[in-house]
């Protein structure tokens, strides 16, 4: 029988079935939330087509039942008629797709196309320098984590073929540690969801782990055996459902003309550590930047020290995003502010 230490993400299979359709995505969205997102949709409406969402206080779940008829009689011109009504029918059936089922590199330079990344690679994404906050050597959440990887470390067979619930057992230990962390320094709720249901715009499923601070997501965490590429795929795809998640939740901010916000991310097998911050302006990363932490049995057999300072390393980063999002000011500009420390400007 196997010593290895069971993990939440072990009893999913990396498949997911989602059966939910953007329809059923657009039944919730208030008159506002649904005039933004058929912007985002650039079907060419404009301002007076607008004013009749408005006027008419056409819902979600009331502009799915809408017919090229009903626009017409409610004024819209032929053209914007007959557009609506044809996305209306397709968006219906529109299957939702699953964080899960993106797995091919062309996917993830599609995506990085799609936010005006320029290259075709993680290390082309614009860099950030996240924050870092000081942990001290005695620090009881750090001591006990230590003591759980140490003790994970010293009974698996090796972390060179370890599978993803293996991996998530380290992972986990690091996330404990720096929420207790954070909530301690910010005094505020912060808590960690395992496989989490999120629905995006487009996809859905289950994220590893998601921390949120009192009904905002926070931070966003994938955990990958070996493929970094395709960690960063499927959480950029998984952040950007978080962020229309938190934009939904704040309606009056998130809809006027400078609903400014970001989140962060994070890619891990155990050993790297890879953090993004997904913004209103785009993309942001660490990937040139190397965060490690030395999980081989080498560090049980002499000092500990490395191992120590590389957990504290991370666990500084991951406390540093957190508090930094859960203490920013609710201003779109302090928060575009914050970002732009970041990232030199």
């Amino acid at each position: 029988m196997s010593s290895e230490p069971a993990s939440p993400s072990s009893i999913y299979s990396d498949e997911e079935i989602i059966t939910r359709t953007m329809g059923d995505v657009i039944k919730d969205y208030d008159t506002e939330e649904l005039i933004e997102y058929l912007r985002r949709k650039d079907l060419k409406l404009d301002n007076d087509d607008f004013a009749i969402f408005r006027n008419e206080k056409i819902d979600g779940l009331s502009f799915l039942e809408l017919t090229r008829e009903d626009f017409t009689n409610f004024g819209f011109k032929g053209g914007p008629a007959i557009k609506l009504a044809k996305f209306i029918s397709n968006v219906k059936e529109q299957k939702l797709r699953s964080f899960s089922s993106y797995k091919t590199v062309e996917e993830l330079k599609e995506l990085l196309r799609e936010y005006k990344v320029n290259g075709d690679n993680i290390t082309s994404i614009k860099q950030f320098n996240p924050i870092y906050e000081k942990i001290d050597d005695d620090d009881e959440a750090l001591k006990q984590c230590i003591a759980e990887i140490t003790l994970r470390l010293a009974q698996i067979k090796s972390m060179t073929d370890a599978n993803e619930a293996t991996r998530c057992t380290f992972i986990e230990s690091i996330l404990h540690a720096s929420i207790a962390v954070a909530r301690r320094e910010t005094n505020k709720e912060i808590d960690i969801e395992y496989q989490r249901d999120i629905s995006g715009e487009e996809t859905s499923g289950r994220v590893d782990y998601a921390i949120s601070g009192m009904e905002d997501l926070l931070c966003i965490t994938e955990g990958k055996p070996r493929n970094i590429k395709i960690g960063y795929l499927q959480n950029i795809k998984q952040l950007e459902s978080s962020f229309h998640t938190n934009k939904r939740r704040t309606v009056d901010q998130a809809f006027n003309d400078d609903g400014y916000d970001y989140l962060y991310g994070i890619v891990s097998t155990g050993v790297d550590w890879h953090f993004i911050m997904f913004t209103s302006d785009g993309l942001y990363c660490t990937s040139k930047t190397e965060y490690q932490i030395d999980l081989t049995k080498k560090v049980l057999r002499g000092s500990r020290e490395n191992l120590r300072d590389n957990i504290k390393q991370i666990i500084g980063i991951i406390v540093g995003l957190l508090k930094d999002r859960a203490m920013a000011c609710d201003e779109p500009e302090n928060k575009r502010r914050r970002m732009q420390e970041k990232i030199g400007k």
